[in-house]
């Protein structure tokens, strides 16, 4: 094993190999920033480049493109409240008011430095939990994974600022949106209002867009100002992002936690990264001395989801290389990438193809070290988009967001649909509800159908009497009142 180790992370220092991790990284970056292309679709362009080539090669390509691209979505969340990816939604709670009150560099460089962090976490994970991965994947099924789903959908009521009433009233409209399309068990139809385009639902990437981006664009073109006022004088760009690196070492316990959630989340396949992010941030909002300040600029709020962020890949890893079994869209691709080379993930990989697992594993840990650098190196560079004037951003922002939109799908029919939700959105914003809240009962609707469907089908209203469902229904009940019974120790204690 030790040999294998060795030749397998030997293989990274070879010249043309780092190169290709290299040019690779760029790439996702690149395609992390701008909206609607994300990792995925990086690994589906590259895909047809690596035939023939060597496989080492082309797994590292592929899979270092792919572990970057969420950090540079978080670049563009923090900077213009515009996330790259999906996934990105939850940065844009907090590290886009920090970005307004003049603290982009700090915001940044905690983002940048919990991704890059989270991402080796994640991959060292990955290289212990192996061993042991398929007792862990093969006990979930649509039971424990619609009790995770569940779990997410409680933290909605805490999305909500000033009321809890509006974030659940908040959520339960994102649901209703999930439920546009057709029904997976029946395939009827459902609030399609005599539309074809429709009839496959509302995607990730346009109502993304539509519901944080835009109205904030809305804002900059009635206003005419900057995102930073001029009267807010910042510190340097330099000070501000080194703080924000040292803030995720204050807040290491958070960070570590937020990983791990990643990385159990990512581990069950068909789950998806956009929860993981969204348990992070609801699970720091309810541990935290001052949920309050959530939503405001709370530096919390922008460590816990990055960390998650990748902090999964390592996770929906696992059932691929060791089962099979992808574990996100983007690993049935990188599934297919295996298959394209000749290799059959599964058992017999691990056995077969140990140095190629830990070829992986170092591709990982580098290419987040590697991303987080180089982002960090032009970070102080791009925060002087914040002092740009509304009227000469916002268009250049529009036209990003619409060529995000289109691409997702190459339809107009997409930039239409955003159109539409930003108004939306915007409302939503000006009267107060909690447009957080309403992207999570969006995003978490349409699984949580899913797999309730399947596991009353299969074992009726006892589904979640499992093991593993009771265990994730009590960590659920202690999130949930862990913070109002410290309050109340206190009180009481005061009293």
């Amino acid at each position: 094993m030790v040999e294998s180790i060795v030749q397998g992370i030997s293989v990274l220092f070879q010249p043309q190999v780092f190169l290709g991790m290299f040019l690779a990284v760029i790439g996702g970056l690149i395609f992390g920033i701008l909206p609607g292309l994300a990792g995925m679709t990086f690994m589906a362009i590259f895909i047809p480049f690596t035939w023939g080539m060597d496989p080492f090669l082309a797994m590292v390509i592929l899979v270092s493109g792919y572990a970057v691209a969420c950090t540079g979505g978080s670049i563009t969340a923090v900077l213009v409240n515009i996330p790259g990816t999906g996934p990105n939604a939850a940065t844009t709670l907090d590290g886009f008011p920090l970005t307004k009150q003049g603290k982009a560099g700090r915001a940044l460089g905690a983002a940048l430095a919990a991704s890059g962090l989270g991402g080796v976490e994640g991959a060292l994970v990955l290289a212990l939990l192996i061993p042991f991965v398929m007792p862990i994947v093969m006990a979930f099924g649509s039971p424990e994974s619609f009790c995770l789903i569940a779990m997410g959908l409680t933290f909605i009521a805490t999305l909500g600022q000033e009321s809890k009433a509006k974030g659940a009233i908040s959520g339960l409209l994102g649901l209703l949106l999930a439920f546009i399309g057709y029904h997976d068990a029946t395939g009827v139809a459902r609030f399609t209002f005599g539309s074809t385009f429709l009839l496959d639902g509302v995607k990730v990437i346009p109502c993304a867009l539509a519901i944080f981006a835009l109205p904030e664009m809305m804002n900059l073109m009635l206003t005419g100002g900057a995102i930073v006022k001029e009267d807010i004088v910042a510190r340097p760009a330099a000070v501000d992002i080194w703080e924000g690196i040292k803030d995720v070492f204050r807040h290491y316990w958070l960070h570590l936690r937020a990983t791990l959630i990643g990385v159990w989340v990512g581990i069950v396949p068909g789950v998806g990264g956009d929860i993981a992010v969204w348990v992070a941030y609801g699970h720091a909002k309810a541990t935290s001395r001052h949920p309050e300040t959530f939503g405001e600029g709370n530096i919390e709020g922008v460590i816990a989801p990055e960390s998650a962020n990748n902090g999964k890949e390592g996770g929906a890893m696992l059932p691929t290389l060791a089962l099979g079994i992808p574990g996100s869209g983007a690993m049935a691709v990188l599934l297919g990438a295996f298959l394209i080379q000749g290799i059959q993930p599964g058992p017999s990989f691990l056995s077969e193809h140990l140095d190629m697992t830990w070829t992986i594993i170092g591709a990982l840990v580098l290419s987040n070290i590697l991303g987080a650098v180089i982002s960090l190196f032009v970070a102080p560079f791009l925060i002087k988009v914040t002092r740009i004037r509304g009227h000469l951003l916002a268009p250049f922002l529009l036209s990003i967001t619409a060529l995000g939109a289109y691409s997702y799908r190459n339809s107009l029919g997409d930039v239409f649909l955003m159109i539409g939700l930003a108004f939306l959105g915007w409302t939503i914003k000006q009267l107060g509800y909690s447009r957080p809240a309403f992207f999570l009962g969006y995003v978490l609707g349409g699984l949580a159908e899913r797999y309730f469907g399947i596991s009353y089908s299969a074992k009726g209203w006892k589904f979640f009497l499992t093991p593993i469902s009771l265990v994730i229904i009590a960590l659920t009940v202690l999130s949930v009142f862990y913070q109002p019974l410290i309050n109340y120790i206190k009180r009481k204690r005061v009293t």
